[in-house]
């Protein structure tokens, strides 16, 4: 059993630039025309691979894996394998002009879709829109939010109203009655109302004895207080009780 040779072949893929890609490539099959080349440029698709070796020979077929890091080059005649496999033994670079032909900031050209690094790039920022794209959904999402609340409080309060119940809303101010789509709404005099109560409840407290316990460690002192006087009067039931055991002058025969 033969196994095929792996040769590197250097890749230059935008014009006018000094950095190099390479990826490896084989025979697929002894005789044949398929070549099996792998780590290619992340985001490269059939199309452009067939494009790129072309420049060998006219190529019928141009298949990825599914990772899309190695695949499989048919060519229509074996001289074109032939042509790669020698080129790469040769460490030459091929320049594939059908890449893209931006500046040095990595600006795209004609080739359309970014490859390499800067796939990589590009679909980070696509995940990614920013603060600004983020708030704007932020705010569509609390928009649709307030107005599902809106309708559900109109639908309940439509319930309500068919129910013959009126309708209090909490609000400050003189107390009003209102007719709003058929239901009876009262605002107003509830905040009054409570601080009324509150006051009262306040006063009450203040005729008891101002505060009371207020603090944390003056209600633990209560209960503690609490607890050693209902001990100490077990201790005198108890004790009373043994003293009139004792005082008990009757004795049965």
């Amino acid at each position: 059993m033969t196994t095929e040779k792996v040769y590197t072949l250097g890749l230059k893929y935008k014009a006018h630039s000094p950095f190099l890609q390479y990826i490896a490539v084989k025979t697929h099959d002894a005789g044949g025309t398929a070549l099996f080349v792998s780590g290619l440029p992340y985001g490269l698709n059939e199309v452009t691979l067939k494009e790129l070796f072309e420049a060998f020979g006219s190529v019928i077929q141009a298949v990825l894996h599914p990772l899309k890091r190695s695949g499989i080059v048919v060519f229509r005649e074996p001289q074109g394998r032939a042509a790669a496999v020698k080129y790469a033994a040769k460490g030459q670079v091929l320049e594939f002009a059908g890449g893209p032909q931006g500046d040095a900031e990595g600006e795209d050209g004609g080739a359309g879709e970014p490859v390499g690094l800067k796939a990589w790039v590009h679909e980070h920022k696509a995940a990614r829109p920013g603060n600004d794209a983020l708030q704007q959904q932020i705010d569509d999402w609390m928009d649709a939010f307030d107005a599902d609340q809106e309708r559900k409080s109109r639908e309940k309060q439509a319930a309500m109203g068919e129910d013959g119940w009126t309708v209090v809303v909490r609000a400050k101010g003189r107390k009003r009655t209102r007719e709003d789509g058929g239901v009876k709404v009262q605002s107003g005099g509830v905040a009054v109302n409570a601080a009324a109560a509150a006051a009262a409840a306040s006063a009450k407290d203040g005729k008891e004895g101002g505060l009371g316990d207020f603090y944390r460690f003056q209600r633990r002192e209560k209960r503690r207080s609490e607890l050693e006087e209902l001990r100490q009067r077990f201790d005198d039931d108890r004790r009373r009780l043994a003293q009139l055991k004792a005082a008990r002058n009757f004795k049965p025969y």
